[in-house]
């Protein structure tokens, strides 16, 4: 007997010191984990916690990072093109003969012109600068009016007068996007025009053809347009332009204004 009462206080004393050791009636802690060390666990989270907190600022800082390095390439991105345009011309002439001036005003003409050329991005700016080498030809022809003065300007008594223009231009454009794929657009160029006149000139015994080479002079132009860009390798202008020509020897000065259509292809 003494032997079991021996054996139920040893007992009771191992289970009473076993919930001491635990931390008391009511203590919830994992199997194993004293206090010192669920502290430790919860300091881990917490510096997890903040750990995940600056990873997450420093990737919108990488991500800003990478916004502006796009932007610098963009700036530095360029586009080479093609342009094909065509249009109608109104071209105007004035001359001196025998010191008197006269001015010479041709029908509706044609034109057509082919430019290469390369644009770019501009730094702290939407807009958009290209460069273009450009060769044009335009036409038109002398309306009744105007017939006895030009024939005048070339000597003899001619029909069916046309001048023509071929100019070599280095031109520039700005572009400012105002909505969606609509942009607005302002342009200038120099270079040189060549120009001639046809027709058929009457020489006494019948009409022969008339052809004057005509001479080289200073050009220049400028206009306002807007384009649309289809996609961004295809995009189409729309604009005016004026084109100016000085002192060919037979004129004194030539103008022309002109409507000009054209798609540009970018590669």
């Amino acid at each position: 007997m003494k032997k079991v009462l021996s054996v139920m206080a040893v007992s009771a004393f191992v289970l009473t010191a076993g919930v001491a050791l635990a931390g008391g009636p009511g203590k919830k802690m994992g199997p194993g984990c004293p206090e010192a060390c669920q502290q430790q666990i919860d300091d881990l989270n917490s510096s997890q916690a903040q750990q995940n907190e600056q990873l997450g600022a420093h990737g919108k800082q990488l991500q800003n990072h990478e916004g502006r390095i796009t932007a610098l390439e963009s700036a530095w991105n360029d586009n080479w093109y093609a342009r094909l345009g065509a249009g109608v011309a109104w071209m105007s002439a004035d001359a001196d003969i025998a010191g008197r001036q006269v001015d010479t005003d041709l029908d509706m003409g044609y034109l057509g012109q082919i430019a290469v050329g390369r644009e770019f991005s501009m730094f702290n700016a939407s807009g958009r600068f290209r460069a273009e080498l450009e060769f044009a030809f335009q036409s038109s022809d002398a309306d009744d009016d105007n017939e006895g003065a030009l024939a005048t300007l070339i000597a003899g008594n001619t029909r069916d007068l046309s001048a023509d223009a071929y100019t070599f231009m280095v031109n520039g454009f700005y572009e400012q996007p105002v909505a969606d794929a609509f942009s607005v657009y302002a342009m200038v160029g120099l270079g040189v025009a060549h120009v001639t006149a046809d027709g058929e000139r009457y020489n006494g015994a019948g009409w022969v053809d008339l052809d004057e080479d005509g001479s080289t002079a200073f050009a220049y132009k400028a206009g306002l347009g807007v384009t649309y860009n289809f996609t961004d390798q295809i995009a189409g202008d729309l604009g005016y332009e004026y084109l100016g020509i000085a002192d060919t020897g037979a004129f004194n000065d030539i103008g022309s204004s002109n409507v000009v259509a054209s798609v540009r292809f970018k590669f």
